[in-house]
């Protein structure tokens, strides 16, 4: 991309008690490649002195524009809703997610860019190469083929890859606005994004690079989803009701965007105290469910068994 054909973006970055990782974050993404940058931070009350540390990068850095501090958010969901709703993104071509903690390629942006114009696609996410504190990575992979409805169980990937149009921004706010939706109780940002864009009838594309170095600590909210620890913490969501009360919050988003008989189908299913007849609607809905094989048959298994 020419430096005159250079689009800005603004990225939105959610921190608390961070300071350990925000440099290195912060230095790929001030460092992207062929892209104008605006960076908006929003600090969830952190007490490990990452508000005085951003406090004295906004003032050296035009490009930082650092939120006034509100009450206590709690999550990062709620974080990135509080960035989407405040921001000023009038000047941006285009909208990103960061977490605090990871690093990026320096060409994330421009790559993704560029995907999205030459697309048409409103939003672009892509795969990630975990790496952890003993120096050992694993590439993530998250661009099995999408389904023609695994917007309503799971998220493109990780919101740290996501790009999006100005389009798909404002539609947003505008349903996180929408009180009668409640939007804003959904858990995770990068599936209610995901979910909008792909209701709206529009296009999202999963790169099969990775774009992000994703970062796993002690105090990631989410992490990569490998290993036993993580099989564990997946099937516990599942069993607590967790997971299926979240699919139920995408659905009703989705509902308010269209009117798709699927999604009043699977809400009845969802809702039905009569349990076999449920389990039953429920698994024809496996096959456009969930990218990954292993995570349809796990699905499968927990309506099969009651859990879900």
């Amino acid at each position: 991309m020419n430096k005159t054909q250079c689009k800005t973006v603004a990225v939105l970055l959610a921190t608390y008690n961070g300071l350990q990782w925000l440099p290195a974050q912060v230095d790929s993404i001030l460092n992207q490649g062929d892209v104008n940058i605006l960076l908006f931070i929003s600090d969830d009350m952190s007490t490990d002195g990452t508000w005085a540390w951003l406090q004295d990068l906004a003032i050296k850095n035009s490009r930082v524009i650092l939120l006034p501090r509100k009450d206590k958010l709690g999550r990062a969901g709620l974080n990135f809703f509080r960035l989407l709703l405040d921001a000023d993104l009038s000047d941006a071509d285009f909208i990103a997610y960061s977490d605090q903690d990871d690093i990026w390629e320096l060409d994330k942006l421009s790559r993704h860019v560029n995907l999205a114009i030459a697309g048409g696609y409103d939003g672009v996410s892509s795969n990630v190469t975990a790496f952890w504190p003993d120096t050992s990575k694993a590439k993530i992979i998250k661009s099995q083929p999408q389904r023609s409805l695994d917007y309503l169980f799971e998220s493109a990937g990780p919101g740290c890859t996501f790009l999006m149009t100005p389009w798909l921004a404002k539609e947003l706010v505008r349903l996180l606005n929408d009180f009668s939706l409640q939007a804003k109780d959904i858990a995770l940002h990068d599936w209610f994004t995901y979910a909008v864009c792909r209701a709206s009838g529009r296009q999202w594309f999963i790169d099969s690079a990775s774009t992000v170095r994703y970062r796993q600590h002690s105090a990631n909210e989410l992490g990569a989803n490998k290993g036993l620890q993580a099989i564990v913490s997946r099937l516990r969501k599942i069993s607590n009701g967790w997971y299926r009360s979240e699919v139920l919050k995408i659905l009703n988003v989705c509902i308010a965007i269209s009117n798709q008989t699927h999604f009043f189908l699977l809400r009845r299913a969802l809702t039905d105290t009569r349990r076999i007849r449920s389990r039953v609607a429920l698994l024809s809905y496996i096959p456009m469910a969930r990218r990954k094989f292993f995570d349809r048959i796990t699905l499968a298994l927990a309506i099969v068994l009651g859990v879900f």
